[in-house]
C-alpha cells in the first residue's frame, strides 16, 4: 500500500525567519505561517511551525519577512522530547517548496510592484536533530 505525507499551505508568516546554521555549515530557516478558516461564523486561525534547509533556507532569509504572503509545500513531522520531566510532542512542517506571493514594497499603498517568485530544495535525508523544539 502507498502513502503519502504532504501538506499544502497558504498564509502569512507571524515574524521574521530565524536562521541558524549546521556544524558542517548548512542553513536552517524556521518561521511561522499562520492560516485561517471560519468556524461557525468566526475566523480562526492557526499557526503553523515550519523549517526549511539548504539553498531554500537561504531563499527564506533573504526574502521572506513578517507579514509575506506565502504558498508553501512540504510534510508534516512530529518530534517528541522531554521538558521539566513531561514528555511533549512538538508539530512541524518541513517546507520543500515555496512560493512568494507578496513583496516587500506591497505594504507600500505608492508601490504596485508584486514579485513571484518560486523555489524548490530537497530536504535532507538525515534526520534533523536540533536542541530546541519548534
Amino acid at each position: 500500500m502507498k502513502t503519502v505525507c504532504k501538506v499544502t499551505l497558504l498564509g502569512a508568516v507571524g515574524k521574521d525567519p530565524e536562521v541558524r546554521y549546521t556544524a558542517s555549515g548548512m542553513a536552517v530557516a524556521s518561521f511561522s505561517l499562520a492560516t485561517e478558516e471560519t468556524s461557525k461564523g468566526e475566523k480562526v486561525t492557526h499557526w503553523h511551525n515550519c523549517v526549511t534547509f539548504d539553498k531554500l533556507a537561504g531563499i527564506v532569509e533573504q526574502y521572506v519577512k513578517k507579514g509575506a504572503k506565502l504558498y508553501c509545500e512540504g510534510k508534516i513531522q512530529y518530534q517528541q522530547y522531554d521538558k521539566d520531566g513531561e514528555k511533549r510532542t512538538a508539530t512541524k512542517i518541513v517546507v520543500n517548496e515555496i512560493s512568494l506571493l507578496s513583496s516587500q514594497n506591497e505594504s507600500n499603498p505608492h508601490t504596485e510592484q508584486k514579485a513571484r517568485s518560486t523555489a524548490k530544495a530537497a530536504v535532507p535525508a538525515q534526520e534533523f536533530d536540533c536542541e530546541i523544539p519548534f
